[in-house]
């Protein structure tokens, strides 16, 4: 009888965050031959959304959708003891300087990476498939706009000020990289997927032929409004919004998105205006 790997990250982890968790969890049970399992919280991280809701099955893993009551018994556990129970099995909760014996429990990104660590390096990153009806849609927008001969730009605003990841929700750096960006010609057809209503608006303003998923921006603060990441009906469009993304010619990635390291060999740096002007042919209106 095969041992399990069973995972679940924090309640405001978002699917990038978790998909990145389960490869190095799933990198070491394929070495180690071990069934997996992955505790999805329907909590805020992810719109209070079930898995099915946002995302196709992942092949070889098991997934359990969990209530946010019974993710935060599952972390304090996780925290503060040794084993666990789940269902009829009982696991050992693996820590970074523990040997993996048995039946293991795997908290959280830290934990997975060292699980991870033991298996396979570099882990391979599993893509996170939207579910049918989304793909559906996707392809669907994807053919009336032609997306595959865009580029794609993906500008995401980070909502703490203090954080690492730019831009901030600061005029100052929403203006520097609207600025960084209007040095591409403006007539190069250009796929847009932002969370701020503001850089949205300026990008359709520069370019001729600017494409976007109409969307609603439900949270205003004072540098605009932006998509209110607990909304089930948003995280439902971010998801059509990225398989539309990855199906583009090159794509400007500022901020970064989820299933981003599967398409990386079309990610284009600054100076911008440099890197896409290869990819583009201008034809003279007549």
């Amino acid at each position: 009888m095969k041992a399990w790997v069973v995972c679940a990250a924090t309640p405001t982890s978002g699917i990038r965050h978790r998909f990145r968790m389960l490869s190095a969890v799933k990198s070491y049970a394929e070495k180690y031959r071990c069934e997996v399992a992955l505790l999805w919280g329907a909590t805020r991280g992810v719109a209070h959304c079930r898995f099915a809701e946002l995302l196709a099955p992942v092949r070889g893993v098991v997934v359990h959708d969990v209530l946010r009551e019974h993710l935060s018994e599952i972390e304090r556990i996780s925290r503060n003891g040794d084993r666990i129970r789940l269902g009829n099995l009982d696991f050992q909760i693996f820590r970074p300087e523990r040997k993996p014996i048995g039946n293991v429990f795997s908290w959280d990104l830290r934990c997975a990476s060292a699980l991870g660590d033991l298996g396979p390096r570099p882990w391979k990153q599993i893509v996170a498939r939207p579910a049918a009806p989304i793909r559906r849609e996707a392809d669907a927008f994807a053919r009336a706009y032609a997306i595959s001969q865009r580029i794609g730009i993906r500008v995401r605003v980070d909502e703490i000020d203090s954080g690492r990841r730019k831009p901030h929700r600061l005029q100052r750096e929403l203006d520097d990289v609207v600025k960084s960006i209007i040095r591409i010609p403006w007539y190069a057809k250009v796929f847009v997927v932002t969370d701020s209503e503001y850089i949205q608006q300026m990008l359709a303003s520069h370019f001729a032929d600017c494409v976007f998923v109409p969307k609603n921006f439900d949270l205003t603060q004072s540098t605009g409004r932006y998509v209110h990441r607990q909304d089930k009906a948003a995280m439902v469009t971010f998801l059509k919004e990225v398989d539309c993304l990855c199906r583009c010619r090159k794509i400007i990635d500022i901020g970064g998105f989820l299933n981003d390291a599967s398409v990386r060999h079309k990610i284009v740096g600054p100076p911008y205006d440099d890197a896409v002007l290869m990819q583009l042919t201008y034809r003279q209106p007549v």
